[in-house]
């Protein structure tokens, strides 16, 4: 073996040590190096940032499950609510949409924005997250609001199929997922609430410079 003694470097690092068996021991080197090695590279603020997306991550998962809670006409005016709090127009009798235009397909109108330009239609469904909508769910969709002259929003807590997505664009529908839908909530501060702030600083040398003795 090594005497530590005998073989002393000037410098006592970790590189040095790392000969040993035991210390490599205390580094935990079934741990993959590689990985111990990124996990070393991150700086505190990349850690915190990562914290905080898979907190945001749980906070979207808890989302979902309350929203699966309420009733699927609930869901409908939760989600008109969502978007006049996101700055679109709500008409005052946007939770009673659905019976004034006789639509099955139109589960909501809001107005692109607080003048009421363009009219947006909505269809928000309620449906289980390990259920997919489809092409002919947005197929229904488009044919309820064709010859309206407006544009289309389809919101779902559950998740798209890749036909619905590529059928939707060429439509020039917009989709929201529940995982969509979560973050929309999160970002808006609806259904949630602030526990706490964390503020990241940074040294502002101008203040410094100001006191700098003149020559």
């Amino acid at each position: 073996g090594l005497d530590v003694l005998k073989d002393a470097p000037d410098v006592l690092n970790n590189q040095y040590l790392k000969r040993f068996p035991e210390f490599q021991q205390f580094l935990g080197k079934n741990v993959d190096s590689e990985q111990q090695s990124d996990a070393d590279e991150n700086t505190p603020e990349d850690t915190f940032a990562e914290a905080f997306e898979k907190m945001n991550n749980n906070l979207a998962d808890e989302i979902l499950d309350e929203v699966m809670r309420i009733s699927p006409v609930a869901f409908e005016k939760m989600i008109l609510d969502l978007l006049a709090k996101m700055g679109y127009g709500a008409f005052e009798n946007a939770g009673r949409t659905t019976s004034i235009t006789g639509d099955e397909g139109i589960d909501g109108i809001i107005m692109e924005d607080k003048l009421g330009f363009d009219l947006i239609y909505v269809q928000a469904k309620r449906y289980a997250e390990d259920k997919s909508v489809g092409r002919p769910d947005i197929q229904a969709f488009v044919g309820a609001i064709t010859g309206r002259g407006g544009k289309g929003l389809f919101v779902t807590t559950a998740r798209f199929t890749e036909k619905a997505i590529t059928y939707a664009k060429r439509q020039h529908i917009i989709l929201i997922d529940g995982h969509k839908l979560a973050q929309l909530m999160i970002e808006h501060g609806f259904g949630v609430s602030t526990r706490k702030i964390y503020e990241i600083k940074a040294v502002d040398s101008d203040v410094f410079n100001e006191y700098v003795d003149e020559e």
